[in-house]
């Protein structure tokens, strides 16, 4: 993420570099490129990906079909290794991936957690099988990961039409 691609910086808007004092209405988006920030998983994640689809040619499907199975095939692996926008509001979280935005509102969110590609918020209190499907992984970069936790946090903090 580069200093551009973060609206509102919460550092910048305090001075002092402490995320956590930041207007909790404030909005903030920032993107996140996994080529620069974890270039082993993104190399895997696209090897894996082409190869389904060499063996899905070597199938000689008709073409409309084998080109809607692979992309089916691929959109499991495809925020490994292709970039994301997220944004960050006074009603939710959004991420921006291949097929367009995926949101969550502040009133659905019962966890947030921590995980190595940055934070999953979840509907469910404590963890579940389902996490995967039914959460967002906001993916941030290693450098801005603590600030971004923490404006992420104090967001769903101040919303009051969650249970927790």
């Amino acid at each position: 993420m580069s200093a551009g691609a973060l609206a509102g910086d919460p550092a910048s808007a305090q001075g002092n570099g402490t995320a956590a004092a930041a207007d909790p209405v404030q909005a903030v988006a920032w993107s996140f490129d996994p080529w620069s920030e974890r270039p082993v998983v993104a190399g895997a994640a696209l090897l894996a990906v082409l190869a389904m689809w060499l063996l899905l040619a070597t199938l000689r499907l008709p073409w409309l079909f084998a080109v809607a199975l692979g992309g089916f095939v691929a959109s499991p692996l495809a925020p490994a290794f292709l970039p994301a926008r997220c944004r960050l509001e006074a009603r939710g979280v959004a991420r921006r991936g291949v097929f367009g935005w995926t949101r969550r509102e502040w009133r659905d969110v019962r966890r947030i957690d921590s995980v190595p590609a940055g934070l999953l918020v979840s509907p469910y209190v404590r963890r579940h099988a389902l996490d995967e499907t039914r959460g967002l992984v906001l993916p941030m970069s290693r450098a801005d990961r603590d600030a971004l936790a923490a404006v992420v946090r104090a967001h769903w903090t101040a919303d009051s039409t969650h249970d927790r």
